[in-house]
C-alpha cells in the first residue's frame, strides 16, 4: 500500500536545522507517511545530519544544485503518496499536524489544497500567529474565497499544507522560472480551479523566520517576478484576485525600494490600483527610499509584527 502522505523536504545548507525538522516529522501522531529529503547540492554537513536517522520512511535523494522549484518537483515525481505535504528544512511541525490534515481530507474530500494554521517564529520568544482576512477565529471548512481571505496573512503557507498528487497533473508543478514566489504562483493556479480547506482551530506548523530579517536579502530581487504579470486577464473578472495581486505587487515594490532599484519600482507601481491598498501601504510607496529603509530596519530589529501594514481596507 502506498503511504497516505509524502512529506517533501528540500535541503540546501541547513545542517543547523534539519535534525529538528526531521524529528518534528517523525514525531507525528499520524504515522502513514514517507519522507523524501532532496539534497540540492548542499556544501555543508546537511546530508550527514540526515544520515544519522535510521527510520526506513526517510528516503534521501541527491542532486546537483537545481533550485527550490526543481527540487520540490523532483520529489513529487519520485513520491508514492496520495497527498504531498511540504516542510522546509528549517521549519517544524507540532505532533498533530498530519493528523489535522488527514481529518480535513476525510471531512472535506475532493478539494485542491488542505492547510492548517501556522505561526511565524521571529525569536525563541516572539511568534506572530497567522490572521486571515474576514474569517472567524475558529474557522474550519472550505474557504469561501481564497484571495479575499489571504489579504492579511496568506491562507496557505507551504509548510502548513498538503496537496493531492493529481492536482499537480491538472494545474502544473512549481514554476522553476520563479525565484522566490513559486509557492504563491501555485496557490493561485490551484484556487482558480479548486477550493482550499482550512483549519484555524489549532496551530500545527511553525515557520522559522529567525534568520531572514536581513536587509541584504532585498538585493536578490533584480526583476519583476513573472507571476505578477501572469494573471492579468483573470484579475479583470475577479476583484479579490486583483486585490491579492496588488498586495503582492506592493510587497515587491517595497523590496525594490529597499534595494534602491528605482527603475523596477517605477515600472511595477504603474500596475497597482491604489484603491486596493490601505493608507499605510500607500504612504510607504510614496515615502523616500532612505526613510523606508530606516523604518524596515527598525521593524526587523524590534521583531515587530507587520500585520497592521497588510490589514485590508
Amino acid at each position: 500500500m502506498p503511504p497516505f502522505f509524502s512529506v517533501i523536504i528540500p535541503l540546501y545548507n541547513k545542517e543547523k536545522y534539519i535534525s529538528e525538522t526531521l524529528e518534528s516529522v517523525l514525531n507525528q501522531s499520524f504515522e502513514d507517511f514517507e519522507i523524501i529529503v532532496v539534497n540540492d547540492g548542499s556544501t555543508d554537513n546537511s546530508e550527514a545530519e540526515v544520515l544519522k536517522f535510521k527510520d526506513k520512511r526517510i528516503k534521501l535523494i541527491k542532486q546537483k544544485n537545481q533550485g527550490l522549484s526543481h527540487t520540490r518537483n523532483n520529489a513529487i515525481k519520485f513520491s508514492e503518496g496520495k497527498y504531498m505535504a511540504f516542510i522546509d528544512a528549517d521549519d517544524t511541525w507540532k505532533p498533530n499536524h498530519l493528523k489535522q490534515l488527514n481529518q480535513l481530507i476525510t471531512d472535506f474530500p475532493d478539494n485542491g489544497l488542505y492547510t492548517t494554521r501556522y505561526t511565524l517564529k521571529k525569536t525563541e520568544s516572539i511568534y506572530h500567529k497567522a490572521v486571515y482576512n474576514g474569517l472567524p477565529e475558529n474557522f474550519r471548512g472550505v474557504v469561501p474565497d481564497f484571495f479575499k481571505h489571504s489579504l492579511q496573512h496568506c491562507v496557505a503557507w507551504v509548510g502548513a499544507m498538503c496537496i493531492p498528487k493529481y492536482v499537480f497533473d491538472n494545474v502544473g508543478y512549481f514554476d522553476p522560472e520563479i525565484y522566490s514566489e513559486q509557492d504563491i504562483d501555485l496557490y493561485i493556479r490551484i484556487n482558480l480551479k479548486y477550493k482550499t480547506v482550512l483549519d484555524t482551530t489549532k496551530i500545527t506548523s511553525i515557520y522559522n523566520r529567525t534568520m531572514d530579517d536581513n536587509m541584504s536579502q532585498f538585493s536578490t530581487k533584480t526583476a519583476i517576478p513573472k507571476f505578477l504579470n501572469s494573471y492579468k486577464s483573470e484579475e479583470k473578472d475577479n476583484k479579490y484576485l486583483n486585490r491579492y495581486m496588488d498586495s503582492n505587487r506592493f510587497s515587491t515594490v517595497v523590496f525594490f525600494k529597499l534595494s534602491g532599484n528605482k527603475d523596477l519600482e517605477r515600472e511595477l507601481k504603474k500596475d497597482i490600483d491604489y484603491t486596493n491598498l490601505n493608507w499605510i501601504q500607500t504612504l510607504i510607496l510614496k515615502l523616500p527610499n532612505p526613510l523606508v529603509k530606516l523604518l524596515f530596519t527598525i521593524k526587523d530589529e524590534l521583531k515587530l509584527n507587520p500585520f497592521f501594514v497588510f490589514k485590508t481596507r
